[in-house]
């Protein structure tokens, strides 16, 4: 629901994720990907996919999927689709 008079506010993609990468000690950013975490690979690539469209109830198309090279494309891409997002 809504906030009184305005908009809701943006969903940050660092909570929805950050429990994917427990080892990180420090919050996402933009810029993280398969190269600067260790963790991501196919299986987290997978498990990325799966809690964002469960959280926002959308289906990523292939194309999405193969687009999602990093925190940011996360971002550019669910935006892309209408929804609020922030890192």
């Amino acid at each position: 629901m809504d906030p009184p008079g305005g908009r809701a506010r943006p969903v940050s993609i660092g909570s929805l994720l950050g429990p994917l990468f427990p080892e990180l000690d420090r919050p996402l950013r933009a810029d993280d990907s398969p190269a600067t975490l260790a963790t991501w690979d196919s299986l987290k690539q997978t498990e990325i996919v799966l809690a964002v469209e469960e959280a926002f109830a959308i289906d990523l198309t292939t194309a999405d999927i193969v687009e999602l090279r990093s925190v940011g494309a996360l971002v550019d891409i669910l935006r892309r689709r209408g929804v609020e997002v922030e890192i």
